[in-house]
């Protein structure tokens, strides 16, 4: 055996390899006392790349379930509201028949004059119900952005995001004799039609020949071209536009029942929205979890591994510190 004093390869490599197992110690305790797996980017950029993307996503799923449950607010104040119109329209339907039995003209305008009544409260209901500024039943249109990602949300009156939506129009004259009217327009216009959602986003168009006509909802016979006028404001002669007004209240309140359907529908769906985000949002917790998240058990096993290790790296560089001293004991 060779003694040289100059290099000392026993206590190098001794050195090197305390050097080695006291940094890999050094990141056990950094995953020990942070409970990450992941502490930088260093320690597994692929896993780190799929913990954050885990993250994001089902942070913006919580955001996508909060705004999910006040779509489903909305509808369901809509919902309400359009009960509270059926039970007036059917108070409507009460007087004219009264007026249809009517025996004098004074009694039809009574009752003419109690319709009229009836119809600004449907106006006034439909102006004040609002949500959030939005006056769903006047028009306006209510987005519900309930994903994560581009392009995840629906639309509630209407058929795009921004859209103009369906507005019930309800009007009555200051003049008895000249009745009430009732009607459903878009962006100004008679229509007989309102669009359901779509949870791709995708425009969906009034033409009956296009592929997206699917999503349109019939709320009047396609017979309707205009308001549906109420009036038993008529002389004796005239019952027949009683007879009319009754067709048409019955027909408004056919519509008012398919619009019902249609929010309830949209509560449906927004329901299972909620649902099917919270079973997404705790599975993609557990998932980020076992990817970032340190075992304990086997870092601490690990780590008491790597402690008697760097204990034996210790004594054995004490060793090899020695070997140099055993030259001083031959040149004595």
């Amino acid at each position: 055996m060779a003694f040289r004093i100059l290099n000392n390869y026993e206590a190098d490599v001794g050195l090197t390899n305390l050097y080695i197992n006291r940094t890999k110690m050094s990141k056990l305790e950094q995953q020990l006392s942070t409970g990450l797996r992941i502490v930088r980017a260093a320690d597994d950029a692929t896993d780190l790349f799929i913990a954050d993307y885990l993250k994001h996503t089902y942070v913006g799923l919580q955001r996508g379930t909060q705004n999910a449950q006040y779509g489903l607010a909305a509808a369901r104040i809509v919902d309400d509201a359009l009960g509270r119109i059926y039970d007036i329209l059917v108070k409507i339907k009460d007087k004219i028949v009264e007026a249809a039995n009517a025996h004098t003209d004074e009694e039809r305008y009574q009752a003419q004059q109690q319709i009229n009544e009836y119809v600004r409260n449907i106006a006034q209901i439909v102006n004040q119900t609002e949500y959030d500024g939005r006056y769903l039943l006047n028009g306006a249109s209510f987005e519900v952005h309930f994903g994560s990602h581009k392009d995840q949300y629906l639309v509630i009156n209407g058929n795009a995001a921004g859209a103009k939506g369906l507005a019930i129009v309800a009007s009555a004259s200051s003049q008895v004799s000249k009745g009430a009217s009732l009607d459903l327009v878009r962006n100004g216009s008679h229509t007989d039609t309102i669009y359901g959602f779509d949870v791709l986003g995708a425009n969906i168009t009034a033409d009956s020949q296009q592929a997206n006509a699917a999503y349109e909802l019939k709320l009047l016979p396609s017979s309707v071209t205009g308001a549906l006028t109420i009036n038993v404001a008529v002389s004796s002669n005239q019952l027949s536009t009683i007879e009319e007004s009754l067709e048409n209240v019955e027909k408004f309140m056919t519509a008012i029942d398919r619009l019902r359907g249609y929010y309830a529908g949209i509560e449906n769906k927004l329901q299972n929205i909620i649902e099917n985000n919270q079973v997404m949002i705790d599975n993609m917790k557990e998932g980020e979890s076992l990817v970032r998240n340190v075992d304990y058990a086997s870092a601490m096993a690990e780590f008491q591994k790597m402690r008697v290790v760097a204990q034996a790296n210790v004594a054995a560089l004490a060793q090899a510190n020695q070997i140099p001293q055993l030259v001083m004991q031959l040149l004595r």
